[in-house]
């Protein structure tokens, strides 16, 4: 009788193992739920950013080089697009969106960075679009035309970047950066 005692109190700890996991699961699935539907619907409600009086802007750029003795030219220009608004879960509110492409790429893929010629990982990034149309503020170096290091690492403007180009046997010559535009936001 004893073995059966222990059995029913087996059973009865798996029964509220088993419906805590229950319960664990539908939670998450009434929280991808409302994150899915119900968020979107905030967007209708929360306060409204002004739409930018400028809505397109076009940006050239020009960065000479030298490498092993010879002259390279990274020269193209960043187009940029208000796209409208997206709601933003972190924020909680309605943000304005915008896309930028390098005109020399037919694919209009997001992807702005250079990488310079003769190395593997060193990029030039152009600039962002809320950089140039004068979304962003603070002007954050990932945001402004720089010099990186696969991307991600080691970044820096092209006025500091003397000594990462020294890495790669690159010597910059000059460089001509287009400047942000002054845009109203209804402010």
């Amino acid at each position: 009788m004893g073995g059966c005692v222990n059995k029913m109190e087996n059973i009865g700890v798996f029964r509220i193992i088993f419906r805590i996991a229950l319960g664990i699961v539908i939670l998450g699935g009434a929280f991808l739920l409302i994150r899915i539907f119900a968020f979107p619907l905030l967007g209708l409600f929360s306060s409204r950013e002004a739409r930018p009086e400028i809505t397109h802007g076009e940006f050239p750029f020009r960065v000479e080089y030298e490498l092993d003795g010879e002259i390279h030219i990274i020269e193209d220009i960043l187009i940029v697009e208000f796209r409208g608004f997206v709601f933003s879960a972190g924020s909680m509110t309605r943000e304005r969106s915008w896309k930028s492409h390098l005109a020399s790429r037919e694919n209009n893929n997001a992807n702005t960075s250079i990488l310079f010629e003769g190395t593997e990982n060193l990029v030039f990034f152009p600039g962002s679009a809320g950089y140039y149309m004068e979304e962003f503020h603070g002007n954050t170096l990932t945001g402004r035309p720089h010099v990186s290091l696969d991307f991600t690492t080691r970044r820096y403007l092209l006025e500091d970047a003397s000594e990462l180009l020294a890495e790669y046997g690159i010597t910059l010559v000059s460089w001509e950066i287009s400047e942000p535009i002054v845009n109203n936001f209804g402010d």
